[in-house]
């Protein structure tokens, strides 16, 4: 149902856009404004509910049709383009370089490009005349509550996710993995205990298939897992979203190993990792209490002990080869010895 609406939205923002671009052709400013007002808002509805490409050309594609709207009612362009675009290019920062900085990392970034937004806009309804005096003076403000909306929401996630580090986060280096079977994306049930004196296990928790970060994420390792394979590391991930989802996100990040399906949290509240989240849209499909899943991943040897731990410091870190070779190494060496 949550998809069909998203999709009503979608196709409401592009047809929203396509009559703000034929207005903004015929001169008729005014209902051109109303136009881009409702792309935006319907568009970033549309991207938080499916997370698509789609979406993001389509916001960009909103923010530029605004930018020539305020050209033509007189806007300074060297004004109106950084204070329209800058907050959407926050947005897309954290996504770009979530390697980086996770979701907590650097939470300042999107907050101070838009405060620089609002300060460029101020400048200009100091120094333009004609803008002050059009209909056009009130139109930048929709872009900041779309975007201000958002980028609201990504520094209280950020903050509520530090809170709930400090109490302590996940499972540490030296603990026994705690045993679970699951279904992955096939139905198929899974169990840790399959892997047990075979392969080593790089256990990888992401909040659902809702979270854009968690697709960056899995892409990321949907790179490098023939390179964990050849050193006998088997990925498996583990969602809150039923198999049917799990399947779908699977073929669309077109993911070479499996996406297990934790749907009340069980194996989450093993491993520590659950979160209450009740800013967040999605929180109320898992449990009663809003609660998703923290990401994080664990390094499980062949005997089941777990021999590294992702950074809780740097939430959403992407574990590299690189970082875990040297434990490898050992646990290959112990066990020659």
């Amino acid at each position: 149902m949550k998809k069909r609406v998203a999709l009503i939205f979608g196709v409401l923002g592009m047809i929203a856009l396509v009559m703000a671009s034929f207005l903004i052709y015929r001169n008729e400013l005014f209902q051109a404004y109303a136009f881009c007002t409702i792309a935006v808002f319907a568009s970033y509805i549309f991207l938080v509910y499916t997370q698509s490409r789609v979406a993001v050309i389509s916001i960009l594609i909103c923010h530029i049709v605004a930018i020539v709207a305020l050209y033509y009612s007189g806007s300074i362009i060297q004004l109106s383009i950084p204070y329209i675009l800058l907050p959407f290019i926050a947005l897309m920062i954290r996504n770009i370089w979530m390697e980086n900085l996770g979701h907590t990392l650097k939470l300042w970034i999107e907050p101070l490009f838009l405060l620089v937004a609002i300060a460029l806009y101020v400048i200009e309804m100091k120094l333009n005349r004609n803008l002050i005096s059009s209909d056009a003076r009130l139109f930048p403000l929709a872009y900041f509550v779309a975007n201000g909306f958002m980028i609201g929401d990504v520094f209280y996630d950020g903050i509520k996710i530090k809170l709930r580090i400090k109490k302590g986060n996940g499972l540490a280096a030296g603990e026994p993995a705690p045993i679970f079977c699951l279904q992955n994306e096939n139905d198929e049930q899974i169990c840790l205990s399959d892997f047990k004196e075979k392969n080593n296990v790089l256990l990888i928790f992401v909040r659902g298939e809702w979270c854009p970060m968690c697709h960056i994420m899995l892409r990321t390792y949907a790179r490098e897992s023939a390179q964990f394979r050849e050193n006998n590391v088997f990925l498996l991930v583990i969602g809150p979203d039923p198999t049917g989802v799990n399947r779908k996100m699977a073929e669309e990040l077109k993911l070479d190993f499996q996406i297990l399906s934790d749907t009340g949290l069980n194996v989450t509240h093993l491993y520590r990792l659950k979160i209450k989240a009740e800013h967040l849209l999605h929180a109320n499909n898992y449990n009663d209490d809003k609660e998703v899943p923290l990401p994080a991943s664990f390094l499980i040897d062949k005997k089941g002990i777990i021999r590294y731990s992702s950074n809780p410091e740097k939430i959403g870190e992407v574990v590299k080869l690189a970082d875990i070779f040297p434990i490898l190494q050992s646990i290959e060496g112990t066990k020659g010895e």
